[in-house]
């Protein structure tokens, strides 16, 4: 069977957001399971059209997200019609839906259509980004007409999966969508560390983990740092290609810091050497969906600290900064080893419900149905 991704962003050198990841991650296993594998994505700088990643072919197309330009949209979206076409998949599966995605469905009615919904936006959603990036400043028609678009995209699917409980809902508010029609399909994480690999540091270790773009306000980190400079904090993330100037600028104002190592992008196995020894993941985006790096913190026993709160799990594993009150969650959590019961019981919850085998099987099994439900 032959499956074919589309997705915003590839895992590259310099990009290493969530929906690549997810891809990079369950395309391989894909490939382990004898499927034939693409992803269909935007080009990144100086990349190449197509190349492999551990059998996972990769094509991409320009797309220039920042353009104001109708016309320069209209060109990069006939250049993705080309792709989707050429590739001639059993399955497309949308990592949300995309216009892309209504393109497929449209160009390619032979083949099944899935949306996996990772992080579908709101009107609220728009205003609450702009309001940290000016990129993502649309007009009511532009959200109106993306509403109409996505929400057709999702009623023409053949299937709908959702990696959170709480989109079922917003799925149902913004696109009209039937919640019966809606599954629930958990973000694999991978590797799960066995419970006695973990060791953490005999001191505080607060750390953050995520792309330094705007949405993420990463400078509240840096700012918890200076308010609190007997503990040690650690920054592992690096900008998108948007936003490296703000970045230069931001971290210039914390080269004073002795307390704040900021690491930029971190290979996997030193991510999880640090996750190993973290006690407090700190999330301070403005707005989120379910953030893979909040499940990879729980998957080392790390508790959160976050001003999101999505399927109420920074609740149950952590403290959910409303308000933005970092320093009196951090207090929270350091005071009698909170932390550290918090940390377990997200590790037993992320060792029941996001171990990739059992997603993988899942997944596996959706796609096997659709196909050959479709034809």
């Amino acid at each position: 069977m032959r499956v074919a991704f589309i997705v915003s962003e590839s895992f590259t050198e310099r990009r290493h957001g969530g929906f690549g990841w997810l891809v990079r991650l369950v395309g391989g296993e894909l490939v382990r399971r004898g499927f034939e594998v693409y992803v269909l994505a935007w080009r990144d700088p100086d990349y190449p059209r197509e190349y492999s990643v551990g059998g996972v072919k990769v094509i991409t197309y320009d797309y220039h997200f920042e353009t104001k330009s109708v016309f320069r949209h209209l060109r990069d979206y006939w250049g993705a019609l080309r792709v989707i076409r050429d590739v001639s998949a059993d399955v497309y599966v949308s990592i949300e839906a995309m216009v892309e995605t209504l393109i497929a469905e449209l160009v390619r009615r032979g083949s099944a259509h899935v949306i996996w919904a990772q992080d579908p936006f709101d009107w609220r959603d728009y205003e609450l980004m702009a309001s940290v990036d000016p990129y993502y400043r649309i007009s009511r028609v532009r959200f109106l007409a993306n509403r109409v678009l996505f929400g057709t995209a999702y009623r023409m699917a053949d299937l709908v999966l959702t990696q959170a409980m709480f989109y079922i809902e917003k799925l149902r508010r913004l696109y009209g969508l039937d919640p019966k029609r809606i599954h629930y399909l958990p973000n694999p994480v991978h590797p799960i560390p066995e419970e006695k690999s973990i060791v953490k540091s005999s001191e505080p270790l607060i750390c953050y983990l995520a792309r330094m773009d705007p949405q993420k306000r990463y400078w509240l980190f840096f700012e918890l740092a200076r308010r609190f400079p007997n503990l040690r904090f650690v920054a592992m993330g690096k900008p998108g290609v948007l936003y490296e100037g703000r970045y230069r600028e931001v971290i210039s104002r914390y080269g004073d810091l002795k307390n704040l190592e900021i690491l930029g992008f971190v290979p996997e196995e030193r991510k999880r050497e640090i996750l190993d020894k973290c006690w407090v993941l700190v999330l301070p985006s403005i707005r989120e969906g379910l953030p893979i790096a909040m499940l990879e913190a729980l998957a080392h026993k790390v508790a959160l600290l976050s001003s999101v709160n999505p399927d109420g799990l920074t609740e149950r594993f952590g403290y959910w900064a409303k308000e933005d009150d970092f320093s009196k969650g951090l207090e929270y959590l350091l005071k009698n080893d909170r932390w550290r019961a918090l940390g377990e019981k997200g590790y037993a919850y992320v060792r029941e419900n996001h171990e990739l085998n059992r997603v993988m099987d899942e997944l596996t099994y959706y796609l096997e149905t659709v196909v050959g439900g479709h034809g």
